[in-house]
């Protein structure tokens, strides 16, 4: 039995938080020019899988859902069908191209001005009941802005394709690059079995994320480690979500061991506002 979306896109993020950075920006990890492969598109994975309610879906489409692109896609693709042989349809996800404004416009100085994440999505005509569908990114945040994504992708930008008849058997998506803030491990942790085995195997391949992992999740989960996440709405929103979603016993086990590994702050507080590269 083939693994469930969100059980593919849990794996990739405890993978990739094991794997060595390109580099680091911060205590952010980049890894760059990857593509994470899905066997499919089920309803496995939901927008409160990531902390979101269903205002989210309206922002991605807001930014993303380019109706006149993908009207002309939807149309081939009604032609390709009908042909039924090996080709492919594709529509861009331009919706936007200086999100809030002009370039000048005043925002935060961490906020995201640098065109869509999402740049495009590409449907391939398999054979008679098989489809492919590539989407390729300039940038996006594992933990937590990539699943809402995924299920965007799912319940909005493909929902007036026909496929009938067909399965979708994959699903590729090409990265420029990847953003893994440890500041969303926090999201994942409902979804894993055993999160201090994990957070102990990403100690053992990269113990500076690690470091970063244990600060950032002790500061939603113990209330000594806050160091000031009260000023700052997402910060706020993440921890409200992780208290909810994480089992007592869970949560008890996992405070322990952050407080026996918290590596003490060298640094000032950092803010946990939204960054350029992961605020989509």
């Amino acid at each position: 039995m083939k693994p469930t979306l969100k059980q593919q896109w849990v794996n990739y993020c405890l993978k990739l938080s094991r794997e060595e950075a390109e580099f680091y920006s911060g205590c952010r990890k980049i890894i760059r020019g990857r593509i994470l492969r899905f066997t499919g598109l089920d309803d496995s994975l939901q927008m409160v899988d990531a902390g979101y309610t269903k205002s989210k879906m309206s922002h991605l489409t807001r930014n993303y859902l380019h109706e006149e692109s993908r009207a002309v896609a939807v149309d081939l693709w009604a032609l390709r069908k009908k042909q039924a042989k090996y080709g492919s349809v594709g529509f861009t996800c331009y919706a936007h191209f200086v999100k809030g404004g002009s370039i000048d416009a005043k925002r935060s100085k961490r906020a995201s001005v640098f065109g869509p994440c999402i740049q495009s999505v590409t449907i391939t005509w398999l054979s008679k009941n098989r489809v492919a569908i590539d989407a390729f990114y300039r940038s996006t945040e594992l933990l937590k802005k990539f699943p809402a994504d995924l299920v965007f992708l799912r319940d909005v930008l493909l929902q007036p394709f026909d496929f009938e008849g067909m399965e979708i058997v994959e699903v590729n998506c090409h990265f420029a690059n990847i953003t893994i803030h440890p500041m969303y491990f926090v999201t994942i942790v409902p979804l894993i079995a055993d999160p201090i085995e994990e957070m102990q195997r990403v100690k053992k391949a990269d113990e500076y994320f690690h470091n970063w992992l244990v600060k950032w999740t002790a500061r939603y989960v113990i209330d000594e480690y806050s160091r000031g996440i009260q000023k700052f709405a997402q910060a706020m929103r993440v921890a409200m979500d992780a208290k909810a979603r994480i089992r007592p016993a869970k949560l008890k086990t996992l405070q322990d061991y952050l407080k026996d590994n918290h590596p003490g702050h060298r640094n000032g507080y950092v803010d946990p506002d939204s960054t350029e590269e992961d605020d989509e």
